[in-house]
Formats: structure tokens, C-alpha cells, sequence
């Protein structure tokens, strides 16, 4: 089978799986009293911008596959092509900015557990007592602390894994969810790091408008800091 033909029977899942309330476990308590309840909005200009990075890591993934198949070359060894096929990386970083494309994060957390709403997209939800993973009826489901980290793994059928990882500074002033997406099969598994900001419903700090030129664009609201 095709990278491209995983990537679109992937993003079918996907959509499948919004439809889906998630709630996992978590593996151990929240030991470093890691707070991160609140409103939450998409820092632009301190995220990943997705078209830029599926550029670089193409780059970066098409010298390795060259190198690569010199050296089996050299060896006289067989190597499957299908570790070679680069353009994998276009479709896993589109799945990748799909599944990271929340703008909004609105976070409840108590002692026990946390629910990350997102905004155009099913929550996560973990319960910080319970241990263990979750099964449903798309796929399996879990969750736990990382030290100060917060990481959600989800795994669907046809080999496709996303982790969340959730990360926020001391002073409370950013949250960064890294989000990464592998496919078995495919040899280069896609990051994406999305950075958040915290803000008073109703005013965020960014303006967005959608065309269908340049799909959304954002600019700086008028609001004072």
C-alpha cells in the first residue's frame, strides 16, 4: 500500500475519531503540582508554521534517503524502497497539521483530572488516579505525566499513533503542545509545536479572516497588553 493511500484512509480516521469523546489514564499523579487550567489561544508567530517545516524535513528526508540507498548500494544489500518514499512526509505533515489545528484551548483541571477542550476538535481528557489504557471502538487511548510534561498517545488502525505532548512555562505565560504523528511503514515520523497564550475569552490577541487565496490569515488585534 501507498504512503499516499495510508495518509488518506488516515484521515478518515481522524474524522472518526472527533465524533468520539477521548477520556485516558494516566500512569502516575501530577507530583510536580503542574497547573494548566485556563483560556488558551494559538501564539502565530512562536508556532511551527507547517508549510515551512514539511519543506525542511522533506529536504532533510530525501538526503537521508539518498545516503542511505548508497550505501546499500555499496553493501549489495536489498532495501525496501518503500523506506525511501519522501514524499510520505508531505502527506504526514498535512495529517499532522490537521490533527494539531485547534487555535483554542480552553482547560479545566482539578485534583484528580483534567479535560483540554479544543476548539473544532473532541477533547482530551485524563484522569490522573487511574492507570492503565483505554479501549474504544476506533482504537486505544492513553495518557500520563512525563515529570512536568503532560502526554496523551492515541493509536488508531492502519498504524497511525499521535502523541500530544503538553508542556507550560513557570511563569505560566505560554503552553507548547508538541504533536507528533508516525505511520507504520513510513520511516519519519512528523512534529508540530504549537504555542499557546493565555487570554480573557473575547479578547484574543490575534484577528483571523479566511480567503480561499491564502486560507486563513491572522493578524494582530488592536487590544492593549
Amino acid at each position: 500500500m501507498s504512503g499516499s493511500v495510508v495518509i488518506v484512509r488516515l484521515l478518515v480516521w481522524v474524522v472518526l475519531v472527533a465524533l468520539i469523546p477521548v477520556r485516558v489514564t494516566a500512569e502516575a499523579p501530577n507530583r510536580h503540582n503542574v497547573d494548566f487550567s485556563g483560556s488558551w489561544e494559538l501564539d502565530y508567530q512562536l508556532s511551527d508554521h507547517p508549510s515551512e517545516k514539511i519543506r525542511y524535513l522533506y529536504i532533510q528526508a530525501r538526503a537521508q534517503a539518498e545516503r542511505a540507498a548508497e550505501r546499500a548500494q555499496k553493501s549489495g544489500r536489498y532495501v525496501d524502497p518503500r523506506i525511501f518514499n519522501v514524499q510520505s512526509v508531505v502527506g504526514l505533515g498535512r495529517l499532522t497539521e490537521k490533527i494539531a489545528q485547534a487555535t483554542v484551548l480552553t482547560i479545566t483541571q482539578e485534583d484528580d483530572h483534567i479535560v483540554i477542550s479544543r476548539n473544532d476538535d473532541f477533547a482530551l481528557v485524563c484522569d490522573f488516579g487511574e492507570m492503565g489504557w483505554k479501549e474504544n471502538a476506533i482504537g486505544i487511548e492513553g495518557c500520563a505525566w512525563d515529570e512536568d510534561q503532560l502526554a496523551f498517545q492515541i493509536a488508531l488502525p492502519d498504524g497511525l499513533s499521535v502523541f500530544h505532548q503538553f508542556s507550560i512555562a513557570a511563569d505560566r505565560s505560554r503552553i507548547n503542545v508538541a504533536t507528533t504523528v508516525k505511520v507504520s511503514g513510513v520511516s519519519y515520523p512528523f512534529t508540530l509545536n504549537r504555542v499557546y497564550m493565555p487570554f480573557e475569552p473575547g479578547e484574543g490577541m490575534f484577528e483571523c479572516t479566511y480567503t480561499i487565496a491564502n486560507q486563513t490569515s491572522c493578524t494582530l488585534s488592536g487590544r492593549n497588553e
